[in-house]
Formats: structure tokens, sequence, C-alpha cells
């Protein structure tokens, strides 16, 4: 299963364990270290420090010059310290954000009710100054997140057993079965993340769902509560849409007409004396095309799933695998009126597909239970 995206943009116990409240001045704890296949890495930071000296709103922020015993001269001291730190000193980025955040806190306390218009300019740059720190936040505990070290063993089938790890930006499966792979690729950025790649092969044994379930813990560990999603792969929206897939926050007027745009071209009409009906002698192939692209995807499953299972099955064997998963797709899903609504809906979501963060951890924790066993 596979899922392409370009660029763009409540939590179970389990994800709990990944999680560190940030109150005080430490960084939030880094979970324990993988120990099975467990892989350093360097870790990815999109923001640094140097990007805060090259940015225009930086500047402006610090042409706002403080009174004479005013917190915000410590503040723009803090900010051109922070500007030339190390990348990847993590814990010291950590501490000196945090200084901003109590400094401004002081400075907000101290000037309540001043109008004046040095006072009301520096008050009309602390968002901009607040939300960049948020966002350095957010990069720096995406660097420093560890996957919890849990081997996950099928409960049917104990040759399938591997863990997570995290690489840069990536959630990548760890197994000594060659056979066994799967990563998900994701960008943060502006405190936001996109998912841009999702595969887990070989595809219908659950592995695609065991990682979307840490990449849920992940994106909940780190207080994002809506992933966005660019460009899906169509002939596998079911899946998506299983995983608790919605329309984005704010686009769902966008997608609602989409949706009926869709249904209309698949051939569905509605009048008085018939009510909701398929157009007769409707010529449109974009139904049969969206239903063929879905069999061919199920098709490649079934025949990757039996591949793994029996190494030995030659090439007429997978075709006739292929091709009564194919036939039984179709003739599953004749064009009707429920099925075209489907099918609208499918195509309209991967235009706007999003994913709650608490939504998709709740649907991929139920759809793992039983099936795995999770140990550390």
């Amino acid at each position: 299963m596979i899922h392409e995206a370009q660029p763009k943009t409540g939590t179970s116990s389990r994800a709990a364990a990944h999680t560190t409240a940030t109150g005080g001045r430490s960084m939030p704890a880094v979970p324990v270290q993988l120990q099975h296949n467990s892989t350093t890495a360097t870790p990815v930071v999109q923001r640094t420090p140097q990007d805060w000296a090259r940015s225009p709103k930086i500047a402006t922020i610090l042409q706002h010059e403080p009174g004479f015993f005013s917190t915000w001269k410590k503040i723009k001291g803090a900010i051109n310290d922070y500007k030339i730190l190390p990348t990847r000193a993590l814990q010291n980025r950590w501490d000196l954000l945090h200084e901003m955040q109590s400094l401004i806190a002081v400075w907000k306390a101290g000037h309540v009710g001043d109008t004046t218009q040095r006072v009301a300019g520096i008050r009309g740059v602390l968002p901009d100054l607040e939300n960049l720190i948020s966002h350095e936040q957010l990069e720096i505990r995406t660097a420093a997140y560890r996957t919890g070290g849990e081997m996950y063993t099928s409960a049917t089938r104990p040759e399938i057993a591997f863990s997570i790890v995290k690489r840069g930006n990536n959630l990548e499966i760890s197994s000594e079965n060659p056979r066994i792979s799967g990563n998900i690729e994701f960008v943060v950025a502006n405190g936001a993340i996109d998912l841009r790649h999702f595969e887990a092969q070989p595809e219908g044994l659950g592995l695609g769902t065991v990682l979307m379930n840490e990449f849920a813990r992940f994106t909940s560990g780190m207080g994002i509560e809506i992933v966005e999603v660019q460009t899906a792969a169509l002939s596998a929206m079911g899946a998506y849409e299983a995983f608790g897939g919605i329309p984005r926050p704010g686009r769902e007027d966008a997608f609602e007409l989409s949706k009926g745009q869709y249904a209309a071209a698949m051939g569905l009409t509605n009048d008085q004396e018939h009510g909701e009906h398929i157009a007769e002698g409707h010529g449109d192939t974009s139904y049969d095309n969206f239903i063929n692209e879905e069999a061919k995807a199920i098709g490649t499953t079934k025949v990757n799933k039996a591949e793994f299972e029996n190494p030995g099955q030659g090439p007429e064997a997978l075709a006739a695998i292929r091709s009564q998963a194919e036939q039984a797709h179709k003739d599953r899903n004749p064009r009707t009126v429920a099925n075209v609504k489907r099918a609208a809906r499918l195509k309209a979501l991967s235009a706007f597909l999003s994913y709650k963060t608490s939504d998709l951890l709740d649907k991929t924790n139920a759809m793992m239970a039983g099936k795995w066993k999770i140990e550390k």
C-alpha cells in the first residue's frame, strides 16, 4: 500500500509512553532507545538558529527598542544568543527558547494597560515571536523523538516480527526478515505535519496499520492534532478512509462540492419521479476506471501476500490469484447509487485528505488489538 504526498501541510496509554510533560526548563525526555535492530541516526532538524538570523520577522522584531529598565532588552539578548547556537545543540536551544517564553510573560505582566507607542509596537510583534518559538520547539521535539522500542510479532504468524525506528524524517520497519519492509516519510514545518509517503510490504499482513499507529503516537507526542496530506494514492483510498481519513478542516465545503461533481460525472442523478438513480445510457468511464484501479491494487496486494506466504508459487498460479481478486472486486461493485456515492466520496477525499491524530490513534489501536504481540 503506497501513500504519496507532495510537500505542503486523546492519547492512548501507549502513546503516553512516548510523551513527557515539558514543564520546567528541561527538554522533553527522549523515550527508551530501541533494544532490537537499533540504528543511531543524526537528528534531522529542518529549522535552525541560522534560519532565525536570516528571518525577516526576527529582523523586524529586533528593530523595536526597549525602555531603560525593560525586560524587552533581555528578550532581544536571548534572541541574538539563540541565532548563534549550533543546530544540534538541542538542549541549549530548548532552554533558551523557554527562557524567552518566561521573559515574554514577565514583559506582558509588567506592561498591562500601557498604551505608549513603544510598548504598543513591541506588543504588536510578540505574536510573531511566540509563533517562531513554538515552531522551533516542535522541530526540537521532533528531532529528539525516539520510537518506544517495541518488538511487534504477529499473533498467528510468529515469523513476522519487526520493530520500528525513526531515522530523520522517516519511521521505518526494521526486521531480520528481508522480505518485510515499510516506511512513513513526513515533514514537520511551521507548526504542522505532512505525511509524504507511506508504504508497507508485503501488503495484507497489517504492517501498515502498525506503522500508522506509530505515526499517530509520534504526532500525538508532538502535540499535533491534524495530519495533512496533499496527494494520496487513489486506489488505496478505502484503506485510508478506514484509518479515519477526513476532509481537511476548513475545506469541507470544497470537499462536498467535489464529491457532488464526481457523483454526477459517474452517472448519479436525482428527480422527483425516480429519486436518486443512475442515468440510463450513461457512457462516462470514470466510475469503471476508479473500480478498475482499486481492483488492480487489490490484485497486487493478494499476489504480494501469496508470494510471501508461499514463495514457491509459479507465475501462472499468481496470475490466477490476481485475476480472481480483481474480478471479485469488480463483481462486488456494479454501478449502483450506493457504489457511485462511495467512489465519488473517495475520489473527492483524495484531494482533501487529513487525519485527526486522536482518531488515527484510536482506529489503529482497534485494528491492532489481538493481532500483534508487543514486547519491549
